[in-house]
């Protein structure tokens, strides 16, 4: 449920719901765990840059993010 509120707080924001990704894994699944993080990665490189951290974000923005 508190991954897809988060997903629609993106989308309202406008930014694409693939920045945000939750996983549960046990910590006897070293190699599923660094398969993620592979894919993720490689997911975030497609993406491209935070939108919310580029420098013509609106200031709203800019202060929700830290």
């Amino acid at each position: 449920m508190v991954i897809e509120g988060a997903h629609k707080i993106l989308k309202i924001l406008g930014v694409d719901e693939g920045y945000l990704r939750l996983k549960w894994l046990s910590a006897a699944e070293g190699n599923v765990f660094a398969e993620e993080m592979r894919s993720f990665t490689k997911l975030l490189k497609e993406l491209g840059p935070n939108p919310l951290a580029r420098k013509d974000a609106p200031e709203e923005l800019k202060a929700a993010t830290g």
